[in-house]
């Protein structure tokens, strides 16, 4: 208990100092911070992250779309492998408009707040 309130007090003593908690030296004062990435919009860099996302998205859909055709020639009729054949292929497409709608709405999007900008 006595640990606890000695650490309260102290969190208080420096929380209500701003003298303690600004007490920066000058040479610190002086330093920018550079803006690390190439991006100066944020509309740039959500572009550029989708661009990624299509990137590494793209071979996991068309290999979703391959394990379902793989899945519907050995089926042989089986209704319950053409079933799960369907549904990776439907998973497949459904993925692959997330991902592109994205893309299409992020585009859509900035032209239309560009339009209003300017």
């Amino acid at each position: 208990m006595k640990k606890l309130s000695l650490i309260y007090a102290l969190v208080i003593t420096i929380f209500a100092n701003p003298g303690l908690l600004l007490a920066v030296p000058p040479q610190i004062m002086n330093v920018k911070l550079e803006n690390p990435l190439a991006f100066t919009d944020l509309t740039d860099l959500f572009e550029a992250i989708l661009e990624v996302v299509i990137v590494l998205a793209t071979p996991v859909i068309i290999f979703f779309v391959i394990y379902a055709g793989f899945l519907y020639v050995t089926a042989r009729g089986n209704a319950e492998q053409v079933q799960q054949a369907t549904r990776a292929l439907l998973y497949a497409v459904i993925g692959g408009v997330i991902v592109l709608g994205a893309f299409a709405m992020m585009t859509i999007i900035g032209n239309l707040v560009g339009a209003f900008i300017n």
